[in-house]
């Protein structure tokens, strides 16, 4: 006799045996079976607004393909028991913060994963054993290997509740000493200052002195290996698995690794201008980071608002969201979910849509509950709006704008399907345009200004 599982309790060690499908109507794709879960905990497994997402793991990835070679990586490394493992499972798997205590073993070997969520933000991550500074690189063959990438990002973690930290910015100014003599201009260098959430740092004040501390140390100890003061950009971030704070730091390193980072900044810039709009974020829906955003300063409370504002849209979708024909003969057939999101009528917007950028793949996220159609309204009570519109793959365009400016809606409707038509032909430059059969203009149709 087979246990079945709900897929909202894959994650669940005190997860109940739910009854087994039967033969009359109950929906068996909603139901796992034991030799179907065991094959889930082999992969790597998120929930993503109520829908169980199972991404192949690593070992089906070959990071010897040249294409996957050539993207950008990050490195993390770090002491042991520093958060490294905790971060990459809590950011981009979508584990809960309170399960790296109990469900996540010391790393002993090298770990990658490939990011591929949206065609602007693909790169891959390497998460090193703790205390592994590139020792055994034996020749410069394999020291390039690892660091020699054009576009590397190397971040290292250091536990903030772990005094004194002499031993570990010493194998800190090693292993960025070894990069440097590998990779002297094509790799950046960020300190995530973690688990800055204990007692010792109850408040804003201790969190700032303890930062202060490391970066004195850093400077004196590259200044000791022949690395003079402000010839390496190094940026420091207070993070914690616990609140916000780690978003707002890996947003800022995958910006570096962006190369169209400027072109989405610049497009950003006219949108919010020409739309009267406060800021505006482009936002990798899976990981809750924002790859791009607008020149004008970032808030964090506005942030932490908007990447709130996705899990609103992904829960409430996941539940409610419309499913896509006749979704009851199809699952009795393939057994497969098809939940589609659709939160508010769009009528004479999505038409306007479809006209400059294209109906777009019906099967994009046919299982999915952020797709095409997904989009999303929240009035604050200071007069503040936010809005949220997807863009491209499981890119969410989240605007913040006063609400008088938005009462002309349609014109900002308007000119987001201008933004997506222009972010279609940065990942597609030379993709012909199919409408009226003439090749695809980059600058697209002029925006309108709303006033």
């Amino acid at each position: 006799m087979n246990d079945y599982y709900h897929p909202t309790d894959i994650y669940d060690d005190d997860a109940v045996y739910g009854a087994p499908p039967d033969e009359e109507g109950d929906d068996e794709d909603l139901y796992f079976s034991h030799q179907q879960h065991e094959q889930l905990n082999k992969e790597e497994v998120m929930v993503l607004g109520g829908v169980a997402v199972a991404e192949p793991p690593a070992s089906q990835v070959d990071f010897n393909d040249p294409e996957i070679a050539a993207l950008p990586r990050i490195l993390l490394m770090g002491p042991r028991r520093g958060g490294k493992s905790s971060i990459q499972k809590v950011v981009f798997q979508k584990m809960s913060p309170h399960e790296t205590l109990f469900r996540l073993e010391p790393t002993h070997t090298l770990e990658r994963a490939l990011v591929d969520h949206t065609p602007l933000c693909r790169f891959t991550i390497q998460d090193f054993p703790g205390d592994y500074y590139g020792e055994d690189l034996n020749d410069e063959e394999e020291a390039m290997a690892l660091f020699g990438n054009k576009n590397t990002s190397l971040i290292f973690v250091v536990d903030a509740q772990d005094e004194p930290y002499d031993q570990c910015l010493q194998s800190f100014t090693t292993v960025v000493t070894r990069a440097l003599n590998v990779n002297p201009n094509g790799i950046t260098v960020e300190v995530f200052i973690n688990k800055v959430d204990g007692e010792l740092f109850l408040s804003d004040e201790s969190k700032y002195d303890c930062r202060r501390d490391i970066m004195t140390q850093v400077t004196d100890e590259l200044t000791d290996v022949g690395i003079p003061d402000g010839s390496l950009a190094i940026r420091y971030h207070l993070t914690s698995i616990y609140d916000h704070s780690i978003y707002e730091a890996l947003s800022r390193v995958v910006q570096r690794l962006i190369p169209q980072l400027p072109v989405l900044e610049n497009l950003l810039n006219v949108l919010t201008a020409t739309c009267s709009m406060e800021k505006a974020y482009l936002f990798d829906v899976v990981s809750k980071l924002y790859i791009s955003t607008d020149s004008g300063p970032v808030d964090t409370q506005s942030v932490e608002l908007c990447s709130d504002m996705i899990d609103v849209v992904l829960d409430v979708s996941g539940i409610y969201g419309l499913s896509s024909g006749n979704d009851k003969a199809s699952s009795d057939t393939t057994g497969e979910a098809t939940t589609t999101a659709k939160l508010i009528s769009q009528s004479a917007v999505d038409e306007l849509e479809e006209e400059f950028i294209g109906a777009g793949s019906n099967s994009e996220s046919s299982s999915s509950a952020y797709d095409r159609e997904s989009a999303s309204v929240i009035r604050l009570s200071n007069g503040i709006v936010l809005y949220l519109k997807e863009v491209d793959t499981m890119l969410a365009l989240v605007c913040i704008t006063r609400a008088e400016n938005f009462s002309r809606r349609s014109l900002i409707d308007y000119n987001i399907a201008c933004l997506k038509r222009a972010l279609r032909s940065i990942v597609q430059p030379m993709q012909p345009s199919l409408q009226n059969g003439s090749s695809n203009n980059s600058n697209g149709p002029p925006l309108i200004t709303v006033e």
